[in-house]
């Protein structure tokens, strides 16, 4: 490779890299220390934890989170099985699944917004868990029909051939077949979830019902100058997310690419 590529490499992971330093670096640093590599200290971390305040935000979002989970997995499992195991029609239309997320976000949000006030869902959790139900079922069940695709045909017409229902061979061979690659759906979903601050920041407005991104940013009215306990709660805010992808990513881009490897 030449040296002007490995520059290009290089120029940027540290533009990506280096936020993520600088602010985990504040998070250990004690307030004026300003250097590359402070002395670690926990002070800020201590602080963060005694606030009652960050676990209310931290139950929310995974309130919303696993709840959105829940009902992707629910609604995403029999359509992803449909597309990629049964024949009919508009089965060619399965590829909007892949589409409509590409779809600006706002100008669905909108009259979303309006049948969430006529369904008394405003400001609530189970509200934002219907938004992020809305927005991320698509991409799910696109993921998920490229995991059940690599589910042998004959295996599940042999289990038919025993007497099996179509409803039994989903349940008892492909699921299971497929458990891996759902958990990496399932990872998925809960990162968009876990991390998206405009869904929430659209129909919740009491501070009760925050959840971590909306907590991050209201802290900053909160605690002024102190940045020492803001980049503590990012740093937690980001470590399940982190954590998910990186125990589940080669599933992860399997599933974007349609594929299991």
């Amino acid at each position: 490779m030449k040296p002007l590529h490995w520059l290009g490499f290089a120029v940027i992971a540290f533009l990506v890299l280096f936020p993520i330093y600088w602010g985990v670096r504040t998070s250990f640093a004690e307030a004026r220390d300003a250097s590359w590599l402070p002395r670690i200290t926990f002070e800020h971390y201590r602080y963060l934890l005694s606030q009652e305040i960050f676990y209310r935000y931290t139950r929310n979002s995974l309130v919303v989170s696993l709840g959105t989970v829940a009902a992707v997995l629910l609604i995403g499992l029999p359509a992803a099985y449909a597309l990629a195991k049964l024949r009919f029609s508009g089965r060619r239309f399965g590829i909007l699944f892949l589409l409509l997320p590409l779809l600006p976000a706002i100008a669905v949000l909108t009259p979303l917004i309006s049948y969430m006030y006529r369904l008394d869902l405003l400001n609530t959790l189970s509200g934002l868990v219907v938004l992020n139900l809305v927005f991320n079922l698509p991409f799910a069940v696109w993921m998920t029909r490229g995991f059940m695709l690599a589910v042998p045909d004959a295996v599940e017409e042999a289990a038919m051939i025993d007497g099996a229902s179509r409803l039994g061979v989903m349940a008892r061979i492909t699921i299971p077949l497929t458990a891996t690659g759902l958990f990496a759906v399932a990872a998925f979903v809960f990162v968009q979830t876990w991390n998206n601050y405009l869904y929430a920041y659209a129909i919740i407005s009491s501070p009760d019902q925050r959840v971590i991104p909306m907590g991050i940013l209201a802290s900053l009215g909160a605690w002024g100058t102190q940045w020492g306990p803001l980049m503590s709660f990012g740093t937690l805010g980001v470590l399940p997310p982190i954590l998910l992808l990186l125990v589940f990513r080669r599933w992860f881009i399997a599933g974007m690419l349609g594929q299991v490897r």
